[in-house]
């Protein structure tokens, strides 16, 4: 557990330092930012939910011996998540606007223009979901096959890539740079993963080819 507890405090930290650099664009994009991520939060807990049971999954059939099986519901989940993110992503594109203005509330001017940062933040993420969601899924496969340390070190590898795309393309790109800085952290974090997961996974079947 504790290289879980450290992992997502890794990724907090990271927020914070966002937070940070976030804050010096001044207070409408602050509030646009606060006011996408309500709703952001909310369209993660899809992939965070398929990831659950990937673990879960992935544990039961490396107990069972069915190495197999984890592969198949791996790109199952993959597909599904992929399904998902699509069906996100066309809401945020039609009615992203309109649910935006359930969380913002002001004078007309000014509410127009927190919901243009929090529409444009959202549409960029929600584009980017696929990489998120994959990220849970090879995350939860490894946690699940009891390989917590990678999953780890895929937290620092988003820290690292968070701040220092958040502080480079925040000063090249302005205030789009931190919507992308933060799905650099998402793919820095995913390679690791996945490269982790197939490594394993063909580890685990060259050791199950010997033992039989």
């Amino acid at each position: 557990g504790l290289p879980v507890a450290f992992q997502n405090g890794i990724i907090a930290a990271g927020g914070l330092i966002m937070q940070y650099v976030i804050n010096g664009f001044g207070f409408i994009f602050v509030a646009g930012i606060t006011a996408g991520n309500k709703l952001y939060g909310l369209l993660e807990q899809a992939g965070v939910s398929v990831g659950n049971a990937v673990a879960t999954y992935a544990g039961q059939n490396l107990g069972a011996g069915k190495l197999k099986r984890i592969r198949l519901g791996v790109r199952r989940a993959s597909m599904v998540s992929i399904g998902i993110s699509l069906v996100i992503m066309a809401l945020m594109f039609l009615l992203g606007r309109a649910i935006m203005m359930l969380y913002v509330s002001g004078d007309a001017a000014t509410t127009g223009q927190v919901v243009d940062v929090g529409v444009q933040y959202l549409r960029v993420m929600s584009i980017m979901l696929p990489i998120l969601y994959m990220l849970f899924i090879y995350r939860s496969a490894l946690q699940g096959m009891g390989n917590t340390v990678i999953p780890m070190y895929s937290g620092i590898v988003e820290l690292i890539m968070r701040v220092c795309m958040a502080l480079l393309l925040s000063y090249w790109l302005g205030q789009n740079g931190i919507y992308f800085a933060e799905v650099s952290a998402w793919l820095g974090a995913e390679v690791l993963l996945m490269i982790s997961y197939y490594r394993s996974m063909r580890k685990l079947e060259d050791k199950a080819c010997l033992d039989t």
